[in-house]
């Protein structure tokens, strides 16, 4: 039986109620508490939290490209 995890709170439920669990935000784990699936609705993300996330993964795009004409200079 699958366990689904929201905050602190571990449920463990049937195979069939797992989509509706994810829906309402609680995250798919494993018997080690592992994420195997993230929640696909029911939650919402601070706007500053987002902002960050947003930052840090256009600075992580253009540090990728970088090290990708790095690499082509080096090939040639």
């Amino acid at each position: 039986m699958p366990k689904v995890k929201k905050a602190n709170r571990v449920l463990t439920v049937s195979d069939s109620s797992v989509p509706s669990y994810l829906q309402q935000g609680y995250d798919q784990i494993n018997d080690k508490g592992k994420v195997v699936k993230r929640a696909t609705g029911g939650r919402s993300v601070p706007i500053s939290e987002l902002n960050k996330a947003l930052d840090e993964i256009e600075r992580l795009k253009e540090e990728l490209a970088e090290t990708k004409k790095a690499k082509k200079k080096a090939d040639k």
